[in-house]
């Protein structure tokens, strides 16, 4: 049995008991467990102690009655279990950083002077809670996956040495989702200090997408690493394939269940940038060029696909108008930016003394963090509704989401093959590596989720993505057995040309 299974069991108990007392003893005996063990499985499934958990639960239901009913502070105070309204008080202050007292004016405020009553404060109803459960039970998941990888490692034991380095990369990279769910989940649980119903859509909305494409994105790394090994390796490390395509569509499936929550996103831009926005960007479009030029200039080495992403992030960086900048557009870049990090370390298993080329990527992911945490936190003061977004329709933003996903996604599948080409190097013949060339070429013209006005038609990108598969799958018939790969990336074009010829209902309303 699974040990996420007893812990979301107890989960339910806590919210049914929330406001009796509960300890770890009982809690440990509801579902017939040692309390040892069960402390010990709810950490590692839950990332915090049980009371620890219980405590924030009980403050963050407390807040909400704070907010939404004329009950004293003591009253509350009592109902959740809290002896007096000092001890109370002091708690609510540790946790949501302001008092019960000015914690309700504020949302007296929020509520008589800015939103109404249809969009207070985003409080843990049913609705929430069922968010939080979906949450943790996909960041178990993920913890799981991770430890799975790392076990079975050496299924291929006569490989083990060239492939445990690789799973190794991919488990520390399950593990970096696992977290930033985890920091987002906070987040989420402590939302009623920033009371941005807008924002919290946008959050667990925006995270989840992430989710879903970076899981897909392991998913296709470790196949595409897999068209390069023997078929008794393939079949030896198929189970933990399997282990990620299971991840990828049950992170589909929650943001499905998600979503439904929220049918509609806000679009949101900054407003009143200072000085200090300008520079972030600036640095960070520095720093990208910097090691754009350390990978670039080493001509010789097969790294100059790295440098040309690098390079092309720094550019739109720097081209970037202010008032253009959103966090969306930023967590994009850091997205991209990984990628090109987890190639990077890929690349550097092979040929680790090359080491010190890569050192800018590093560097060019600390300045666009930076950035994205300026911006970021100073959303729930100076974000609006973009002007003249009020009157668009659901359908006609999330068309507009689904084209710059899409098109995103064909931009990943370019990249990996551009990589490709780079490594197959003196393997091409001058034709062979003109054929690529033009093949890439077109295959930018169905990539650029950021040119509304120059993105082809969704008739267009599928006739060109079709188009691209027949020419990818002719180069990988004359390469032989070191085709393997291209052939791969030919048939995830082909099917991201079904996927969009699938939507082409949605992605046509203009």
């Amino acid at each position: 049995m699974s040990n996420k299974e007893p812990v979301f069991r107890s989960l339910a108990v806590i919210e049914e008991n929330i406001r009796k007392k509960l300890t770890v003893e009982s809690l440990a005996d509801s579902i017939h467990l040692s309390r040892y063990h069960y402390q010990r499985i709810f950490r590692e499934t839950m990332g915090e102690s049980v009371m620890g958990y219980v405590s924030r639960r009980r403050l963050a239901l407390a807040a909400a009655d704070l907010a939404e009913t004329d009950e004293s502070i003591l009253t509350i105070a009592l109902k959740y279990g809290y002896d007096s309204h000092e001890g109370f008080s002091r708690s609510f202050r540790s946790h949501m950083g302001v008092s019960p007292r000015e914690y309700r004016k504020y949302h007296l405020s929020i509520y008589t002077t800015k939103t109404g009553k249809e969009q207070t404060t985003m409080t843990y109803s049913k609705t929430t809670d069922e968010i939080i459960r979906n949450l943790n039970n996909l960041i178990a998941q993920i913890r799981e996956t991770a430890e799975y990888t790392r076990k079975n490692k050496a299924a291929a034991p006569d490989a083990a040495a060239f492939y445990s380095g690789f799973w190794d990369v991919i488990a520390a990279n399950t593990d970096a989702i696992a977290e930033e769910l985890g920091t987002v989940l906070e987040r989420i649980t402590n939302l009623l200090q920033r009371p941005d119903k807008i924002s919290a859509r946008f959050l667990i909305m925006r995270t989840m997408e992430t989710t879903v494409l970076k899981s897909d994105i392991l998913t296709f790394q470790i196949k595409l690493m897999l068209t390069r090994a023997n078929t008794e390796h393939r079949t030896a490390f198929e189970p933990i394939t399997t282990q990620y395509a299971g991840l990828a569509r049950n992170a589909r499936m929650k943001l499905c269940k998600i979503a439904e929550f929220f049918q509609e996103l806000t679009t949101l831009i900054f407003q009143d940038m200072r000085e200090r926005a300008t520079q972030k960007l600036r640095d960070a479009a520095a720093a990208g060029s910097l090691a754009a030029g350390m990978l670039s200039e080493a001509s010789s080495l097969p790294y100059g696909y790295l440098g040309d992403e690098l390079g092309e992030i720094a550019k739109e960086l720097s081209s970037l108008a202010l008032e253009d900048v959103s966090v969306s557009i930023l967590e994009d870049y850091l997205l991209r930016l990984e990628i090109i990090a987890s190639a990077a370390d890929l690349d550097l298993l092979r040929m680790p003394s090359h080491r010190q080329l890569f050192d800018g990527i590093p560097a060019f992911r600390k300045q666009l963090e930076e950035a994205l945490l300026f911006f970021r936190e100073i959303s729930a003061d100076v974000v609006r509704e973009i002007a003249g977004q009020e009157g668009k329709t659901t359908l006609e933003q999330t068309a507009g989401t689904k084209n710059d996903t899409l098109a995103f996604q064909g931009s990943i599948l370019l990249f990996y093959l551009k990589g490709e080409v780079r490594k197959l190097g003196q393997l091409l013949s001058p034709e062979q590596q003109t054929a690529f060339d033009s093949i890439c070429s077109k295959m930018s013209t169905v990539t650029q989720p950021r040119c509304k006005e120059e993105a082809a038609s969704p008739e267009r990108s599928v006739e060109i993505l079709r188009e691209v598969y027949g020419m990818l799958s002719e180069q990988a018939e004359t390469l032989g057995s070191c085709g393997a790969p291209v052939r791969f990336i030919a048939e995830e074009i082909l099917h991201l040309a079904s996927h969009i010829e699938s939507l082409k209902p949605c992605l046509t309303i203009s």
